[in-house]
């Protein structure tokens, strides 16, 4: 039941089977709130053990002939629904962390349809998965969870199977049939009323209010097995300690690994009250939510630029490279970064009106079906090294 005709498929009238737990977030929320909107049918899976909502898939799935968006499932979610769908296929694949997608569906899909950018852009030739970079074979989990610690453990293991795995992605490549023209860009996105501006009184020079601990198994062909179990935000974690340590420890810094989890509103307290809030995008230069968010709250960053996307995040970022930068480096550019908070502060209060258009959940669907229907993606979206097929940040 493979669908042949690219033209024939309208998002509006799709199948959309959604991850409760990814649900459990205001930005994947969003989506959901609009394809209600939208009248679109959606089925839920919470986890690989809901079986109800299992049954309740593999009903309607089997009922219909209609096209299925899987958007944003996890691994194990994804195993569990293979035996609904390794006969009747007819499906897309929506991505968050692409690479931890398994390569049998990435490989069937008719769209695969990602969050990030940097997704497209290996298939596309434009750059490698994380490229010149690599995680610490010795690592400390952030929390002390058992997926963590887990984790950390098989991290030299893993480093050790890399070379073997890597003939097998070699492999596997080859057997992706997806054309370029079937890749599409499916921002994150963010509501006006989630970031609303207020006046806070500086309380933090810098703030890190993100993870710094990313641990992943790389099923994805296109993403580095020398990668598996590393951590991924490594760049994150050595420029808070650097912060925190610049100057003798003479900057406030908030971090959260010293902290307990945030509430919404003690997150926007925290970086509204603060001059700047560390956002990187992990080694492998991933476009995440907080860098709208923190632009939104009119909050400028220190820490690295993304090659690919955001191309106004420039206007709003005091570029670090966290992975490569030393102390000492660091510590002689701060008075810089603190000196041009204001204008940046003032950049990201401009651009406001213009972001939360942009990354509006519906005209993020609707930049979904113009680019599934053959137009290109428009201005504000991408920089200039997403549309040079000649360019390469290898």
């Amino acid at each position: 039941m493979q669908s042949s005709d690219a033209g024939a498929i309208k998002f509006d009238k799709c199948l959309w089977i959604r991850s409760g737990i990814m649900d459990t977030s205001s930005i994947f929320r969003s989506i959901r709130a609009a394809l209600l909107e939208r009248e679109i049918s959606i089925l839920t899976l919470n986890g690989p053990r809901d079986d109800a909502g299992f049954e309740q898939i593999r009903k309607a799935v089997w009922a219909s002939d209609k096209h299925v968006v899987m958007d944003g499932l996890m691994p194990h979610e994804l195993k569990r629904l293979f035996p609904v769908f390794k006969d009747r296929r007819n499906f897309s694949m929506s991505m968050v962390d692409w690479w931890t997608s398994q390569h049998w569906y990435t490989r069937h899909a008719h769209y695969l349809i990602f969050r990030n950018y940097n997704g497209i852009a290996v298939r596309r030739g434009l750059g490698r998965f994380a490229a010149g970079r690599q995680a610490p074979l010795l690592a400390f989990p952030e929390r002390w969870n058992f997926y963590a610690v887990a984790s950390c453990l098989l991290r030299g293991p893993g480093f050790l199977a890399a070379p073997f795995l890597e003939q097998w992605h070699n492999h596997i490549r080859q057997l992706e049939t997806v054309p370029v023209e079937r890749l599409l860009y499916f921002p994150f996105t963010v509501l006006e009323e989630h970031v609303p501006v207020r006046e806070e009184p500086p309380q933090y020079d810098f703030c890190n209010v993100s993870a710094n601990g990313g641990y992943w198994f790389m099923r994805d062909p296109y993403a580095s097995s020398w990668l598996n179990w590393g951590n991924l935000y490594y760049d994150r974690l050595r420029l808070i300690q650097m912060l925190a340590a610049a100057g003798n420890g003479r900057y406030r810094v908030f971090d959260l690994r010293k902290s307990h989890y945030l509430k919404w509103d003690e997150y926007m307290k925290v970086v509204q009250g603060s001059r700047y809030a560390i956002a990187t995008g992990g080694l492998h230069q991933n476009s995440v939510a907080k860098y709208m968010e923190f632009a939104c709250l009119g909050t400028p960053m220190i820490g690295e630029d993304l090659p690919f996307e955001y191309p106004w995040l420039t206007q709003c970022i005091y570029p670090v490279d966290g992975w490569s930068v030393t102390p000492q480096e660091l510590e002689k550019r701060l008075p810089e970064a603190l000196g041009r908070q204001g204008k940046l502060r003032e950049n990201c209060l401009n651009l406001r009106d213009s972001i939360l258009k942009l990354y509006h959940p519906h005209r993020v669907l609707d930049l979904l079906q113009e680019q599934a229907d053959g137009g290109a993606i428009p201005p504000g979206y991408l920089k200039p090294a997403a549309m040079d097929p000649a360019s390469d940040t290898a």
